[in-house]
């Protein structure tokens, strides 16, 4: 009798202790879940950077632009000493000043467009990697070229599916540019 009853209490032990494990649906929910938290850090990782370079490029045009203010500066001079001592030779170094001067301030307007363009499309890729399935945005490193016509994805990657679809979103998130797949699967 004795050992019906232990028997019967091990089994009634092993339905309840199977009921109470983890369903499927539950875990497929904290697999969902975790990849859900790992893409928000890598979108998180992703606009940092961003942003870090974007700072960069505002800095770099802001100090251009300063170059050139004293270019134009340095041209306003010029035109007022010749005005003082030549007359018409003066007006011809006046004009002369204020095209170097406008010269100057082009390149550098255009020198600060060009690097704020570079940092926006790298930084459109990094967030496009990070929204992709199945790429590890934090195993790619993005290079945009100055000029901002040519994106470089390098790194490893785990699979070349991953590879293949860390190309497509960096292609979708830079339109124009020419993109250069030098990602590595080991």
């Amino acid at each position: 009798m004795r050992t019906m009853m232990g028997l019967a209490a091990g089994l009634l032990l092993a339905s309840l202790t199977v009921g109470c494990g983890q369903s499927e649906a539950e875990r497929q929910a904290e697999e969902a879940r975790k990849a859900a938290e790992a893409a928000a850090k890598q979108m998180e990782a992703a606009t940092t950077e961003a942003a870090k370079q974007v700072e960069a490029a505002t800095r770099e045009m802001g100090s251009q632009m300063q170059s050139a203010a004293a270019e134009m500066s340095k041209a306003g001079a010029e035109m007022a000493a010749a005005a003082k001592t030549e007359g018409a030779a003066a007006a011809a170094t006046m004009m002369q000043a204020g095209a170097n001067a406008a010269v100057a301030a082009a390149s550098a307007t255009q020198t600060a467009a060009a690097a704020m363009s570079s940092a926006a499309t790298t930084a459109a890729v990094k967030t496009a990697l990070a929204a992709a399935a199945g790429v590890e945005a934090s195993a790619i490193n993005v290079d945009t070229s100055a000029d901002g016509r040519v994106v470089t994805l390098k790194g490893t990657v785990k699979t070349a599916a991953a590879k293949a679809a860390a190309e497509k979103a960096a292609q979708a998130a830079a339109k124009t540019a020419t993109v250069k797949n030098e990602l590595v699967v080991p």
